[in-house]
C-alpha cells in the first residue's frame, strides 16, 4: 500500500504510518496544517532532497490561495494572474522549479538514468520513500491543475516529472503505487483533456496524457472514464495546435493498445457516441483534419482487433454515405483515403439489404469515379490492382432481394455525379448524401451486449 507521513509524534515508527483506503491519496491541502511531518533521516540523505516534497506541498497551498477552485486555471489562467496575484504566483513558480528538479533528478536516479549520479549519496530506500509521499500527498495532479498559473519553464518541469513517472525502470512497489495514483485519481484524466481548452498550455496536457494511454492499465482507465468522446471533440477544434495534438492523442489511445479500446468500441453505446462525433471529422471543412480522420478509419477498419468495429460500421448505409460523398472530393488525396474506406464496403460479403441497394443502385457513377481515380494515380499498381478488384465486386453485385425493402424511404443515389468533384450534391443539387435521414443506425445504443 502507498504510504504516507505523519505529524511527527503522532505515533507508528518514525512518524510513518501505512494508508489504508485507496480515496486517502486523493486528499486535497486546502486547509492549514499544525506542525507537519517529518521523515526518518538515512546515513547520506541530504536535508534538501529530503525536504523537496514539504517545500512543493507548502508552495501547492500559495498557489490555491491565489485560486482555490483549481479547475478554473486551466481555461481562466490570465484572468486569476492580475495585480499580486501575479507576484505570488511568480515567486511559487520559482520555488516549484528548483524543487521538480530535484524530484526530476531523484527519478533519474531511480531509473538508473546518469543524469542522477549526483544522488549516488542517497539510498534507494529514500528516493523511493520521497516519491511515494509526492504520490499520498497527490501532488502531481495538485501541480497539473495550477500548471496554467505557472513560468514557461514550470510549467515544463510540471510536465516532465508527470511523464517521468511513468517512466519504465522504477522499483517494482514504486511503479505500483503510481499506476494506482493515475488509474484510480477521480480527477486527472477529465483535468488532462479539458487543459486542451487553453491554447497556452494544451501541448503540456497533451504530452501527459499521451504518456498515461502508452501504458495498457492506464489506457483501460481513460476509456472507462468517459473522456475519450470529450478528447475527440478537441480534435476538431479551430485551433491548428489543438486539433492536431488533440487527434495525436486520440490516435495513441486507439492504436497503442488495441485490445484495450476494440473492446470499448465494441460497445454498442460507446459505438453510436464516438462515431456520431467522429463522422463529423469526416466531413469537416479542415483538409488536415479530415485527412487524418480518414487515414485512421481506414487503419481501424482494416486491422483485425476491430473485426467487430468494422462489421458494425460497413453495415450502417449512413456511413456509407459519407464516403460516396467523398469520393467525390475535390481533393484527389482525400479521394484516395475515402477509396481505401469504401473498399470495405464493397467487399463485405454480409451487406446488410440496405447497404447492397445503395451499392447497386449507384455502382454505374460509382464505377465512373473509381475510373477517374485510376487516371490520377497511373503509376501506383496496388492501388490501380485494388480498384480494379473493388471495380469488380461492384458489376457482379446481385440486386438485393428483400421484399421489406420496397417500404423503406428512398435512398439517396449518385445521378448527376460528374468528374468535376463537385462534394456533397445529389441529381438535384439539394444536398449531402450524409446527410439524409432515411434510416435509423442500425447500431443500437444499449451496452449491455457487444456488437
Amino acid at each position: 500500500m502507498p504510504l504516507t507521513f505523519s505529524k511527527a509524534g503522532s505515533g507508528g515508527r518514525g512518524g510513518m504510518h501505512v494508508l489504508r483506503h485507496p480515496q486517502e491519496l486523493f486528499r486535497r491541502f486546502t486547509k492549514e496544517k499544525e506542525g507537519g511531518w517529518c521523515m526518518p533521516l538515512r546515513k547520506g540523505s541530504t536535508r534538501e532532497t529530503l525536504d523537496a516534497v514539504k517545500h512543493l506541498e507548502g508552495d501547492v497551498n500559495e498557489v490555491m490561495k491565489v485560486n482555490p477552485n483549481p479547475d478554473m486555471a486551466v481555461c481562466a489562467s490570465e484572468s486569476i494572474k492580475v495585480g499580486q496575484n501575479i507576484v505570488v504566483c511568480e515567486q511559487v513558480s520559482q520555488d516549484v522549479h528548483k524543487h521538480l528538479q530535484t524530484i526530476l533528478s531523484l527519478i533519474k536516479f531511480l531509473t538508473g538514468d546518469t543524469e542522477g549520479a549526483n544522488l549516488r549519496a542517497m539510498s534507494q530506500n529514500d528516493a523511493a520513500d520521497l516519491l511515494e509521499q509526492l504520490i499520498a500527498a497527490d501532488l502531481p495532479v495538485q501541480l497539473l491543475a495550477q500548471l496554467p498559473l505557472m513560468q514557461f519553464e514550470t510549467r515544463k518541469d510540471i510536465m516532465n516529472v508527470c511523464c517521468a513517472l511513468l517512466w519504465s525502470g522504477m522499483p517494482q512497489h514504486v511503479n505500483s503505487h503510481v499506476m494506482e495514483y493515475f488509474r484510480d485519481h477521480p480527477r486527472v484524466f477529465k483535468l488532462l483533456v479539458d487543459g486542451y481548452a487553453n491554447e497556452e498550455v494544451a501541448l503540456h496536457f497533451g504530452v501527459v496524457l499521451r504518456s498515461c494511454v502508452r501504458h495498457k492499465e492506464l489506457a483501460r482507465a481513460f476509456v472507462a472514464s468517459g473522456q475519450v468522446l470529450e478528447l475527440l471533440k478537441y480534435a476538431s477544434h479551430p485551433s491548428i495546435d489543438i486539433s492536431s495534438d488533440a487527434f495525436y492523442s486520440l490516435r495513441e489511445t486507439l492504436m497503442e493498445h488495441k485490445e484495450v479500446s476494440s473492446a470499448w468500441l465494441s460497445c454498442k453505446e460507446n459505438f453510436d457516441e464516438f462515431f456520431k462525433s467522429y463522422n463529423t471529422l469526416l466531413k469537416s471543412e479542415e483538409y488536415l483534419g479530415a485527412r487524418q480522420a480518414q487515414k485512421l478509419l481506414g487503419e481501424i477498419l482494416l486491422d483485425r482487433h476491430f473485426r467487430s468495429v468494422m462489421l458494425a460500421y460497413v453495415n450502417n448505409e449512413r456511413n456509407l454515405q459519407i464516403h460516396m460523398n467523398l469520393l467525390k472530393d475535390k481533393s484527389k488525396v482525400i479521394q484516395a483515403d475515402a477509396f481505401h474506406v469504401f473498399k470495405v464496403f464493397a467487399a463485405n460479403p454480409q451487406k446488410t439489404p440496405r447497404v447492397q441497394k445503395i451499392l447497386y443502385q449507384n455502382r454505374e457513377k460509382l464505377l465512373h469515379l473509381l475510373d477517374s481515380l485510376v487516371a490520377s494515380r497511373p503509376d501506383d499498381k496496388k492501388f490501380a490492382d485494388e480498384l480494379r478488384s473493388v471495380s469488380e465486386k461492384l458489376r457482379n453485385l446481385d440486386a438485393p432481394l428483400s421484399p421489406s425493402m420496397s417500404k423503406a424511404p428512398s435512398d439517396p443515389t449518385l445521378a448527376g455525379v460528374s468528374t468535376q468533384h463537385q462534394p456533397g450534391r445529389d441529381s438535384n443539387g439539394s444536398g449531402e448524401y450524409a446527410r439524409s435521414e432515411t434510416a435509423k443506425s442500425e447500431v443500437s445504443t444499449t451496452c449491455s451486449t457487444s456488437l
